[in-house]
């Protein structure tokens, strides 16, 4: 009789149930992703921001209607506030009604830009015309494409008229890289940095001023239930260090297999100085192209405060499950005192440091100190 009295008691229903259950999943993939850890079942969740921020406000909406008044409930409910606040944050920077980190570029001598088209292309992706005609009319003076094979080599040779300057790393595996550029490349090496046979490349580009940038082109491997992010994390830091150690004009693109708002990606910015165009802007989604509900922005541009913003768009669809993205960037050093320099903490030192030991243990093809090895000769 007792137990039939507390089933059928508001407290105790199963609309009551439910709308628990709906406030805890947010909850939890919200406190998940705080962990320091390379488990990929856990990285995976700094992705779905803006979907676990619906789904919690769905087990908010639900809490206020079938929650009772106890003390477990009031509990529950100001803990899935507090996550959503938390998302909301995290989210805000990629926003207009932020402020923007990356000043808009005004009257900037052409000669002093750079436009840069980069594109995931999917490897199993076989509409070439559709990522042909987007990069002819973005009109782009270099072009990254990721996810290459011999067979999108072969069919994107006829860029060669218009990019006489190309660096060739096909691949198999689902990390080929292009870099096609109509600017001078003095010097572009592919190097694997942590993980074999998964390549990025650094290039030295003369712009039509005559200033010399250092491009970096990258695709890590990305965290899967069953897959870690030792690789990923640790090719950003390293690169991030490489960056900061030099202290050169430099740019960083690529399908980085990570979000904007994540620990690592912000991690990387602190330790390298770079911004991010996008803060104050937008979120510019560009995966997955086929699905709308599931999208997050995984293709990137950051750079040092050298440079200001001219453009940023997401490009039409190309067959892939990636959108395009152009940005334009000028060359402009005098404006750096305008942008706020982005500044590791000794702790931020110390994680990245044990990020690469940890990718030391997880991949033996790290060397010794760190740095990985340069295993092919473009082409």
């Amino acid at each position: 009789m007792e137990t039939a009295r507390l089933a059928a008691s508001p407290e105790h229903g199963p609309a009551a149930n439910l709308a628990r259950a709906l406030a805890v999943l947010p909850i939890a993939l919200t406190l998940l992703p705080l962990f320091r850890t390379g488990r990929g079942w856990v990285r995976i969740w700094d992705f779905p921001r803006a979907q676990i921020t619906a789904l919690g406000l769905v087990g908010q909406a639900a809490m206020q209607r079938w929650g009772t008044t106890s003390q477990t409930d009031r509990a529950l409910t100001a803990v899935l506030g507090a996550a959503l606040v938390y998302q909301a944050a995290k989210m805000a920077p990629y926003t207009p009604l932020y402020p923007r980190q990356v000043p808009t570029a005004h009257d900037v001598p052409p000669e002093r830009c750079l436009r840069l088209f980069m594109a995931n292309v999917l490897q199993e992706n076989r509409r070439a015309d559709l990522v042909l005609r987007e990069i002819r009319a973005a009109d782009p003076d270099i072009v990254c494409l990721v996810e290459t094979d011999a067979w999108w080599a072969d069919q994107l040779d006829v860029l060669e008229a218009d990019y006489p300057c190309i660096t060739r790393c096909p691949l198999e595996n689902h990390y080929g890289m292009l870099l096609f550029s109509r600017l001078p490349i003095v010097e572009c090496d592919v190097r694997c940095l942590v993980t074999e046979d998964v390549p990025s490349m650094r290039a030295v580009v003369r712009l039509r001023s005559g200033d010399e940038v250092l491009l970096y082109a990258v695709h890590p491997p990305p965290p899967l239930p069953d897959s870690p992010s030792y690789g990923r994390d640790a090719e950003l830091v390293l690169i991030g260090k490489e960056i900061a150690e030099h202290g050169r004009p430099s740019i960083v693109v690529g399908d980085l297999n990570d979000v904007a708002w994540s620990y690592t990606a912000t991690l990387f910015k602190r330790v390298s100085h770079m911004v991010d165009p996008r803060v104050g802007r937008g979120m510019f989604s560009t995966f997955d192209a086929n699905h709308a509900l599931a999208r997050y922005p995984l293709d990137h541009v950051f750079h040092t405060r050298h440079f200001t913003l001219r453009e940023l768009r997401v490009l039409q669809h190309t067959g892939s499950d990636h959108f395009p993205i152009l940005t334009e960037l000028a060359y402009t050093p005098e404006r750096k005192p305008e942008i706020e320099k982005p500044t590791p903490t000794e702790t931020d030192l110390n994680h990245a440091d044990e990020i690469v030991e940890e990718a030391r243990e997880a991949e033996p093809y790290v060397d010794d100190e760190g740095k990985g090895r340069a295993t092919r000769t473009p082409t």
